[in-house]
């Protein structure tokens, strides 16, 4: 006896879908004035309502109908009109989301007072610029905040490609001073070359680092 295909029933949004899905729709061409995209509809829609996945071919026409109308609606008789469309349906998705905005930096946790050390390293090729500000600002309130430790490490061990500038290292630190109000620990690199040399040594004899042969290329 040869086998029956079975049909794929078709999908039909029933009345709490075909509201849902409408008031997607308003709310998006809301958002975007008029220009609402079926996708973003979709995407949102499928994201929330997994039961609706197995039907994408069903429900993408019905979606991009909706959307040109609620653009269409938006064009023709104005935002208020939209409003007041999703206030009898879904007066939920006027309601904006205000995401409280942290104030001050992120809290370091599981940090004792007096243990947190920050550093601070330009290279001493010439004055700070604007932007450095930022990441002195940031180092130096949390030493406050912790008690802790700033260092000021002069990285100025390539003399050839970004050769130090002498007057620069006695202004950088002037310019940390002032910005901070906290007069932080000296670090000059070049001056601590052996003792990077020993430290190095030490981690190729516990296999804590190699030496790389490899080609430029």
């Amino acid at each position: 006896m040869p086998c029956r295909a079975t049909r794929k029933m078709s999908w039909q949004a029933d009345e709490e879908t075909s509201i849902l899905i409408r008031a997607y729709c308003l709310a998006n061409a809301l958002e975007y004035e008029g220009a609402g995209k079926a996708g973003s509809v979709i995407g949102r829609l499928m994201g929330e309502r997994a039961d609706l996945r197995p039907f994408g071919k069903d429900v993408s026409p019905l979606v991009a109908g909706l959307v040109a109308n609620a653009n269409s609606l938006f064009e023709e008789k104005g935002s208020d009109f939209i409003r007041d469309e999703l206030e009898l349906i879904a007066p939920h998705l006027l309601e904006k989301k205000v995401k409280e905005r942290r104030v001050g930096l992120p809290d370091l946790p599981d940090v004792g007072e007096g243990k947190v050390v920050l550093r601070f390293a330009p290279n001493p090729n010439g004055l700070l610029s604007f932007g450095h500000s930022r990441g002195i600002i940031i180092n130096s309130e949390y030493a406050k905040a912790h008690n802790g430790t700033l260092i000021l490490r002069f990285d100025d061990t390539d003399t050839i490609q970004k050769a130090p500038l002498l007057s620069a290292y006695e202004k950088i630190e002037e310019e940390v001073e002032w910005l901070t109000g906290l007069k932080p620990k000296i670090i000059i690199a070049s001056e601590r070359m052996e003792y990077y040399h020993e430290h190095a040594v030490q981690l190729l004899e516990m296999a804590g680092a190699y030496i790389c042969l490899c080609s430029g290329e």
